[in-house]
C-alpha cells in the first residue's frame, strides 16, 4: 500500500503540502519563500522543485484551512454519498476525482471535494477501489457512505463492488449517452451538424468573425459568435444548432460577401433544426436540473425518465419532421434500452422516489413498480 501511495501522490504536491505544514504549524510568514537563506537551502535538499509564489502559498494555505473546516463538519454527519470520475488532462495525465455530499445542519445540500488523485498507474477496479479507500479513510467517513455514483464503466462498477458499497449509475451521463448515439442514428440530423460544423469552424476565424460581427451590428442584432459542437457533450451539439438557428440571418449575409466553398443551410435544414431542438429541449433541461449541486436530485431521476418518455411518445405522434421523427424514434428505443430496469424494486432511486413527498408513487412510469411487485 505505501508503494502505491507513493505512485500516486507525485513529488511537487508532497513538497507543497510539507511548505504549508511550516507556515501552518510554525507560524511562519507566507514571505519566507522571498527569503534567499531558505530558497537556497530548499534547492539544496531538491533542485527539481519550484517555491510557489508569495500569494500562491497564501492561496494554499487557505485551500488546507477550508479542508480541515471541512473535514471537521464532517465528522458530525451521519451519512454521506459519493461522486467519482475518472478524467484526462489536456497533457494526457489521469486523474481520479471524488466528491463527497452529504445534507448539512441547516438542511442543505453540502458538497466537499475529497480529492484529484493523479493516477499514473493502470486503471483496475483493484488501483481505483485502493484509491478511493484511501480518501475516504483520510477522511474519516469510511463507514459513512452510504452509496457511490459513477459511469457504467465496467472498472468503476468492480471498484465499488470490491468497496462492498451502494452502486448507483450516474443518470446525468447515461442521458448523454442516450442523446448522443440518437443524434449519431439520424442521417439527416447527422449532415446538418457536420455542415454546421464547417460553417462555424469558418467563422471561428478572426477575420470571418469580425465579418459576422459587422452583419449582426448593422441587423442591430446581439454580437453573439457561433458555438462549435464538442464530441463527447451533447448538451453542446444543442448549443450549435440554437446559435446558428438564432443567427442565420446574419450568418447568411455574411457568407454571401465573402469568396468561401462553405455552404449555408438552407431554408429545409433550418426546419429541421426547429423541429428536432424543440424534441430535444426537455432532455436539455434535464441535462441542466442534473448538474446542478444546490439540490438532491436522486428521488428526481425515476419522474424524470417518466416524463422525457412520455414527453417523446407525444411529440412524434403529432409532428410531421421526418428528420424530428427519427429523431425521436431513436431516443425513444435508446431510453428504453438504458433505462428500462430503472424502476427495479430496493434500489435507492425507487426508495428515494417513495420518500419524495412530491412524488411517491405517481412518479413512477410503471405502477406496479412501487407495489414492491417485479
Amino acid at each position: 500500500m505505501s508503494l502505491f501511495i507513493y505512485v500516486l501522490v507525485d513529488r511537487k504536491q508532497e513538497l507543497d503540502e510539507a511548505l504549508v505544514n511550516i507556515i501552518v504549524k510554525d507560524l511562519q510568514p507566507f514571505s519566507i519563500v522571498e527569503d534567499s537563506g531558505f530558497r537556497d537551502f530548499v534547492a539544496l535538499l531538491d533542485p527539481s522543485y519550484t517555491l510557489p509564489s508569495r500569494r500562491a502559498l497564501k492561496n494554499m494555505v487557505v485551500h488546507k484551512y477550508e479542508e480541515e473546516k471541512a473535514k471537521a463538519a464532517m465528522q458530525s454527519v451521519e451519512a454521506v454519498g459519493l461522486t467519482s470520475d475518472m478524467w484526462t488532462s489536456i497533457n494526457m495525465e489521469a486523474y481520479l476525482a471524488v466528491t463527497c455530499h452529504y445534507v448539512d445542519d441547516s438542511a442543505k445540500l453540502a458538497t466537499v471535494l475529497l480529492g484529484v488523485v493523479p493516477f499514473p498507474i493502470s486503471h483496475t477496479a483493484d488501483n481505483i477501489s485502493a484509491a478511493k479507500k484511501l480518501l475516504m479513510q483520510e477522511w474519516g467517513i469510511e463507514g459513512k457512505v452510504t452509496s457511490i455514483v459513477t459511469d457504467a464503466g465496467a472498472n468503476m462498477v468492480a471498484s465499488v463492488r470490491n468497496l462492498n458499497l451502494r452502486h448507483v449509475i450516474c443518470f446525468a451521463h447515461a442521458l448523454n449517452l442516450v442523446v448522443k448515439k440518437s443524434l449519431d442514428a439520424t442521417p439527416g440530423l447527422a449532415d446538418i451538424r457536420a455542415r454546421s460544423q464547417k460553417v462555424v469552424a469558418y467563422f471561428k476565424s478572426s477575420t470571418t468573425a469580425k465579418k459576422l460581427r459587422e452583419v449582426q451590428e448593422q441587423m442591430q442584432r446581439p454580437l453573439h459568435k457561433l458555438i462549435q459542437e464538442v464530441d463527447t457533450r451533447w448538451n453542446s451539439t444543442y448549443h450549435m444548432l440554437q446559435r446558428i438557428f438564432e443567427e442565420r440571418q446574419a450568418v447568411g449575409a455574411a457568407l454571401a460577401t465573402l469568396r468561401t466553398d462553405v455552404t449555408p443551410l438552407s431554408s429545409e435544414d433550418y426546419e429541421s433544426i426547429t423541429a428536432c431542438l424543440k424534441l430535444l429541449a426537455p432532455f436539455y433541461r434535464a441535462t441542466v436540473e442534473l448538474s446542478e449541486e444546490k439540490r438532491v436530485s436522486g428521488s428526481k431521476i425515476i419522474p424524470m425518465t417518466k416524463m422525457l418518455m412520455i414527453y417523446l411518445f407525444d411529440s412524434i405522434g403529432k409532428t410531421s419532421h421526418t428528420t424530428a421523427k427519427q429523431l425521436g424514434e431513436n431516443m425513444i428505443v435508446m431510453m428504453q434500452n438504458k433505462f428500462d430496469s430503472i424502476e427495479k424494486n430496493q434500489t435507492a432511486l425507487t426508495h428515494s422516489t417513495l420518500l419524495d413527498p412530491r412524488f411517491k408513487t405517481i412518479g413512477f412510469y410503471k405502477s406496479i413498480k412501487c407495489t414492491g411487485s417485479s
